[in-house]
């Protein structure tokens, strides 16, 4: 017998169109994960390339740094352009971009050319994400948002996982080489091209909006720098959701941290140095179990709280409460496994962390998309993108570049809390804000 809880928790797929959007997540980032996998593999864990800090540091940098810098500037465009228009050409732009990629892999060039590469892929797939964010209230009720930020990212990001799991497993049945990474860069463009289809069947055209773009807007879009204050306007205008936002940065930052301790364990520790696909699986396990606490977090959020009885922000009050007790665990969690550093408490703490992660992320998104205005949204989750992009890069080379803190377990657990502790300090004052919306009301 099926649940009520179960039925008006699936119910946020009864659109057609929401269906499609949903198409067009999952597909994008299944392609992502076999792109990733297979980066990650040339770069990292090739047998012919040694895995330093610095080099990891580096990696990042190129990866997430320049977007972060440039990222708020493409959610003008997100309010200005066709949502839509932007799905489909922007995941047939990735597509060509991966093919360009595989060909640097094939010739076996880890140079500058693949760096920028990536870096076009990545800023491409970000105006992606920032686009399926800002389009969720157009495909779905709002008494579903909870629902849909709980479900469609998450989904998101369990078909990158799988994906990833099965370009590992392909790359430990066939080989560890870059013939074979370069296909699974092809097939990961195959995947982009795919959800480009899909985004075609969204009807209307504009249905994704933006809709509310008035003329005092347009004019703020002829100067690029003037669109980006407003966005940061209305985003400080709405207390919580800068709360919100803040929680998510300081968790992502310890999230960072932890990314890099966790790939030098699988690295250096748990397995000899001549062993790199079993350094590949260990991480690909810490990055499965990492994926099941988002999936777990997603599946709690939409049925414990999305169908819970009062208004969205009764539910959106209690989806916080919960997203402050979770960050508050993860930080003794974490503790302990870089205390022991034994391989299952690391694949646990990646777990939680995802969990908290995710709890936290809901909630930032469910707030944005509830207190900014459709005229603003594609600003500010770009903004968001920038945030969650520095905060992670700035724990990754924080971590990795500081041999003090690398090298000594005390300092590495210091921070990592500290951070975890801050996130929930401004997810509690989230909370409080809540509360005065809901008195208010």
């Amino acid at each position: 017998m099926v649940s009520n809880t179960g039925i008006s928790m699936f119910s946020v797929f009864r659109p057609p169109n929401s269906r499609r959007l949903f198409g067009v997540r999952v597909l994008g980032q299944a392609g992502d994960g076999l792109l990733q996998t297979a980066l990650a593999t040339f770069v990292l864990f090739s047998p012919q390339r040694e895995a330093d800090p610095k080099r990891i540091a580096l990696a990042f940098a190129i990866l997430l740094v320049p977007y972060s810098v440039v990222g708020p500037f493409v959610g003008i465009f997100i309010d200005r352009w066709s949502r839509r228009g932007i799905l489909i050409r922007a995941n047939i732009a990735r597509a060509v971009t991966m093919i360009c990629i595989s060909v640097v892999v094939t010739h076996h060039s880890a140079n500058s050319t693949l760096a920028v590469l990536v870096l076009v892929s990545l800023g491409i797939n970000r105006f992606v994400q920032a686009a399926l964010s800002a389009s969720i209230p157009h495909v779905v009720d709002g008494d579903q948002l909870v629902t849909a930020n709980a479900l469609f990212p998450t989904a998101g990001t369990t078909f990158a996982s799988l994906s990833a799991a099965l370009g590992i497993a392909t790359q430990k049945i066939l080989s560890n080489s870059d013939t074979v990474n370069a296909a699974l860069i092809v097939c990961a463009a195959g995947l982009a091209l795919s959800a480009s289809g899909v985004g075609v069947r969204i009807a209307p055209a504009n249905l994704l909006g933006p809709h509310d773009v008035d003329g005092r807007i347009r004019d703020a879009l002829s100067t690029v720098f003037f669109g980006l204050r407003d966005g940061y306007r209305a985003l400080s205008a709405s207390t919580m959701s800068l709360q919100a936002m803040v929680a998510v940065a300081f968790q992502r930052f310890a999230f960072g941290v932890l990314t890099v301790h966790i790939l030098l364990l699988s690295r250096n520790l748990w397995n000899s140095v001549d062993k790199p696909d079993a350094a590949v699986t260990d991480f690909g396990v810490a990055a499965g179990s990492a994926a099941l606490g988002a999936v777990i977090a997603a599946l709690l959020s939409a049925s414990l709280l999305g169908d819970s009885p009062g208004t969205r922000t009764v539910r959106h009050t209690k989806l916080i409460g919960t997203s402050i007790f979770v960050t508050a665990c993860s930080a003794i969690i974490s503790g302990l496994a870089l205390l022991t550093q034994h391989k299952l408490m690391a694949f646990v703490t990646a777990s939680v962390m995802a969990f908290a992660g995710q709890i936290l992320k809901i909630s930032a998104d469910t707030s944005i998309q509830q207190n900014i205005s459709d005229a603003h949204r594609g600003r500010v989750f770009s903004i968001f993108d920038m945030v969650i992009n520095i905060s992670v890069v700035s724990g990754i080379s924080i971590y990795a570049l500081t041999s003090g803190i690398r090298e000594h377990t005390i300092p590495t657990v210091v921070l990592v809390a500290t951070a975890l502790l801050v996130s929930s300090a401004f997810a509690y004052s989230a909370r409080v804000s809540s509360r005065h919306v809901l008195s208010a009301d």
